[in-house]
C-alpha cells in the first residue's frame, strides 16, 4: 500500500471510530450534565424548602411573643370606672381554662375592682418563647412585665414581674393566626419600685 493509500485508510478508520465515539461521548455527558442539573434543582429546592420552613418558625415564633406580650398587658390594665370594658378585654386575650375562670368569676372581679377604685397600667418589658409545637397549636412563653396601680387619691407604685403564659393558638375564622392564653403564673417574686414605673424609652437617633 502507498503512503498516501495508507494515509486515506488512517483517515478512514479514525473516521469510522470517531462517529461512535462522538456519539458515546455526548451519550455520557448528556446524563451527566442532566444528572448535575437535577441535582443542582433538587439542592435549591431543599434549600428553599428548609428556608421557608426556617422562615415561616421564625415568623410563628414571632407572632407568639408578640400576642403574649399583648395580652401580658391586657390581663393586668384596669381601671375600676370602665371595670366591664377591662374584663372583656380579659376574656377576648384567654382560652380554656383561663375563659372559663374569668366567665366564672367575672361578677366577682368586677365588685373586687370597682370597691378598690384602683386604676392599673402595663407595659411589657421584654419576653422569649420558650416551647412552641406548631402542629399542636401550643406554646410556653416568658414575659417581663411592669405594673403600675394607683388607687384613687393615693400615690402611684410599681411592680415589676415576670410572668409564664402557656399560649393556645385560637381558631378565630380570621386568616391571620392568633395565640391566647390559656393558663399563667407568676415566675419568681415580684420587684415593688418606688412610685410610678418607668416609661419605656426610645433607641437614641442615630
Amino acid at each position: 500500500m502507498t503512503s498516501t493509500g495508507a494515509l486515506r485508510a488512517s483517515r478512514a478508520v479514525r473516521a469510522f471510530l470517531g462517529e461512535p465515539l462522538r456519539i458515546v461521548t455526548v451519550a455520557i455527558t448528556v446524563p451527566a450534565v442532566l444528572a448535575v442539573g437535577t441535582a443542582g434543582w433538587f439542592g435549591v429546592s431543599w434549600y428553599r424548602a428548609a428556608h421557608d420552613e426556617l422562615l415561616a418558625g421564625g415568623i410563628a415564633r414571632d407572632t407568639v411573643l408578640q400576642d403574649a406580650q399583648q395580652a401580658t398587658i391586657n390581663l393586668n390594665t384596669l381601671d375600676f370606672r370602665r371595670v366591664q370594658d377591662g374584663l372583656t378585654l380579659w376574656e377576648q386575650s384567654a382560652i380554656g381554662s383561663l375563659l372559663d375562670e374569668v366567665r366564672a368569676n367575672r361578677a366577682t372581679y368586677a365588685q373586687a375592682i370597682t370597691e378598690s377604685k384602683t386604676t392599673t397600667t402595663a407595659r411589657a418589658l421584654d419576653g422569649a418563647v420558650a416551647e412552641l409545637d406548631e402542629r399542636a397549636g401550643t406554646a410556653r412563653v416568658l414575659v417581663g412585665v411592669d405594673v403600675t396601680s394607683a388607687r384613687e387619691g393615693a400615690q402611684a407604685s410599681c411592680v415589676r414581674r415576670r410572668i409564664q403564659l402557656e399560649m393556645r393558638r385560637a381558631d378565630t375564622g380570621r386568616a391571620d393566626t392568633v395565640w391566647k392564653v390559656d393558663k399563667l403564673a407568676p415566675v419568681g417574686a415580684a420587684n415593688p419600685v418606688p412610685g410610678a414605673c418607668p416609661p419605656a424609652t426610645t433607641s437614641p437617633p442615630r
